[in-house]
C-alpha cells in the first residue's frame, strides 16, 4: 500500500474542512485535504446555506417586484414565478462558489485527495478510493471537518419525494401546491416564508410552543405575528402522530390533537446530527459526546493529541460563518497556536421575511444571568430609508446595554437587510462599544445605521 505524508491532513471538502486547509498552507504546513464526495463545499454549498438563501433572494424579489408600484415602477400583465428559473440561479451560485473554493486551494497549493478516510492510528490514516484502491497517509496533526446529516423522524420516513429533509428538497423540479413544515427552527421558518411566497400554502408544526426557539422574545412574538399575516398556518405545541400515502398522491398527516390535512410535500426540519461514522474514530482515541458530536476543548483540540476538529461535527453552533472561523483557529492550533473563538460575539442571521440578526444575549438571558441592564429600541417605521425598502413592512432594532457600564450586551433587529447590519454590532461588541459610543458616532441619512443610534438613545433615556 502507497504511503502519503503530510504535515496536516483535512477530513472534509465543507467550510469548515476548506478553511482549516487553506490556514494551515498559509502558516507553511504541506496540507492535505480528503472529501468523500466528488463536489467540493459541504452541506454550504450543496444543500444548505447557499440554496436556502438563493430561494430566499427569489422570495424576496418576487414580492418587491409585485409591490413595485410603490417606488414608481410600473410593471405591465401578471407578475410570476418560475420555479426551474430559481433553480437555474441557485445552481449558477453554487458553480460560482465552487469555482471560488478549487481557485483558494489551488492558490494556497493544498493537495485535493479524493475518497473516504478512516483512521488507522492517531497519526495514521487508512483512505478508500473510489475504484476501491487504498493508501496511506501519515500526518502527525489532523482536523476533523466532516459535517453533519439531517435527522429523520420515524413517522416521517423520508422517500426523497413526498417526505423530505434539505438534503432533498434542491432536488425539486416544481413549487408545490400544499407544503407541511416539520419543525420551526431557523431553516423551518425560512421554508415556510419561501413556500409562502411562492404560492403555496403552508402548515408549520413544532412541538415547543413557539417558533425559533433560543432567539429573543421579541423577535419571536413578531414572527409568529408575520406567519398569522401571510396565511401561513402555525401549529404549536403538537407533532405528527401518522404520515400515510393515499391512492390519490402526497401525504396525509395527522397531529396529536387530531387535525389532519393534506400535503403535496413534507419538509422534515428537526435538527441535524454530526458524521462521524466510518472515520474510526475508536482507533485515534477520539471520544464523543452524548449528541454524538465530537468533544473538543476551547482550542478545538480532541481527546487525542494532534488531532482537532471544526464545524457541524462539533455541533456546536452549526452555520456556515463559524465553521470557517472554527477551521482556520483549528489549523493555527495544531501548528502551534493558542487561539480560542468568544461565542459572545458569534452573530446569527434568519432568512425569513423580513429576516432576523442577533447577537449577544437576549433580553431572557440577562434576566436570568442576573445582569443589570436597560433595552433601547428604534422601530424601522422611524427611519426612512426602511420605510422606502420595505414599504412599512414591520421592524425594529433592539439593543441591550449593561446598566452600569452602558456597555452593548446584546442586538437583535427584524427588518431588512439585518443580517447584514448586525456585523456593526458584533464589531461594537468586541471592542466594547457604549451607548454613547452609538449616539455621537455619524450616520449616513438615511440609513438602517441610523437605528442605532436611536436605540442608543432610547435606552439612555430610559436612565
Amino acid at each position: 500500500m502507497d504511503t502519503l505524508r503530510f504535515e496536516v491532513a483535512v477530513i472534509g471538502g465543507g467550510e469548515a474542512g476548506i478553511a482549516a486547509a487553506v490556514k494551515a498552507a498559509e502558516l507553511g504546513a504541506r496540507v492535505c485535504m480528503i472529501e468523500s464526495s466528488p463536489q467540493l463545499g459541504g452541506a454550504c454549498v450543496a444543500t444548505g446555506t447557499l440554496p436556502s438563501k438563493t430561494f430566499s433572494i427569489s422570495a424576496g424579489m418576487f414580492e418587491s417586484v409585485k409591490k413595485a408600484r410603490n417606488f414608481g415602477v410600473r410593471i405591465e400583465g401578471a407578475v410570476s414565478l418560475d420555479f426551474a428559473e430559481v433553480v437555474v440561479s441557485r445552481n449558477r451560485l453554487m458553480k460560482c462558489d465552487i469555482g471560488v473554493i478549487h481557485s483558494h486551494l489551488r492558490t494556497h497549493k493544498v493537495e485535493l485527495i479524493s475518497g473516504r478516510a478512516a483512521f488507522a492510528a492517531p497519526d495514521r490514516l487508512r483512505l478508500t478510493k473510489a475504484d476501491g484502491t487504498a493508501v496511506e497517509i501519515e500526518s502527525p496533526r489532523t482536523i476533523i471537518a466532516s459535517g453533519s446529516h439531517p435527522v429523520s423522524l420515524p413517522v416521517l420516513p423520508v422517500d426523497g419525494t413526498t417526505v423530505i429533509t434539505t438534503d432533498e428538497i434542491v432536488s425539486l423540479t416544481a413549487s408545490p401546491r400544499r407544503v407541511v413544515i416539520v419543525g420551526a427552527g431557523i431553516i423551518g421558518c425560512e421554508y415556510a416564508f419561501i413556500f409562502r411566497t411562492f404560492g403555496a400554502e403552508v402548515n408549520l408544526i413544532e412541538k415547543t410552543g413557539h417558533v425559533l426557539l433560543g432567539q429573543d422574545k421579541d423577535l419571536v412574538a413578531a414572527i409568529e405575528k408575520e406567519l398569522k399575516r401571510r396565511g401561513i398556518a402555525f401549529h404549536p405545541g403538537t407533532t405528527v402522530v401518522s404520515c400515510e400515502a393515499p391512492p390519490e398522491g402526497g401525504r396525509r398527516l395527522v397531529l396529536e390533537d387530531g387535525t389532519a390535512f393534506e400535503a403535496d410535500l413534507v419538509l422534515a426540519c428537526v435538527g441535524r446530527k454530526a458524521s462521524t461514522n466510518g472515520l474510526g474514530l475508536e482507533a485515534a482515541g477520539v471520544s464523543l459526546g452524548r449528541r454524538g458530536e465530537i468533544i473538543v476543548d476551547d482550542m478545538l483540540e480532541t481527546t487525542s493529541g494532534g488531532i482537532y476538529a471544526a464545524g457541524d461535527v462539533i455541533a456546536r453552533r452549526m452555520q456556515s460563518s463559524t465553521a470557517i472561523l472554527e477551521g482556520a483557529v483549528a489549523a493555527e492550533n495544531a501548528l502551534g497556536g493558542s487561539r480560542t473563538i468568544d461565542e459572545r460575539f458569534v452573530p446569527g442571521g434568519i432568512y425569513t421575511q423580513p429576516e432576523i440578526g442577533s447577537v449577544g444575549l437576549t433580553e431572557d438571558e440577562a434576566v436570568e444571568q442576573g445582569i443589570l441592564h436597560v433595552i433601547g429600541v428604534c422601530s424601522y417605521a422611524g427611519l426612512v430609508k426602511a420605510c422606502s425598502l420595505q414599504s412599512f413592512n414591520p421592524g425594529f432594532i433592539k439593543m441591550l446595554f449593561e446598566r452600569n457600564s452602558h456597555k452593548l450586551i446584546g442586538a437583535h433587529i427584524l427588518g431588512t437587510e439585518s443580517a447584514e447590519i448586525i456585523h456593526n454590532l458584533v464589531v461594537a461588541m468586541r471592542v466594547g462599544a457604549t451607548a454613547e459610543d452609538f449616539i455621537y458616532s455619524i450616520y449616513h441619512h438615511p440609513s438602517l445605521s441610523e437605528g442605532f443610534r436611536d436605540a442608543a438613545r432610547d435606552a439612555l433615556s430610559k436612565l
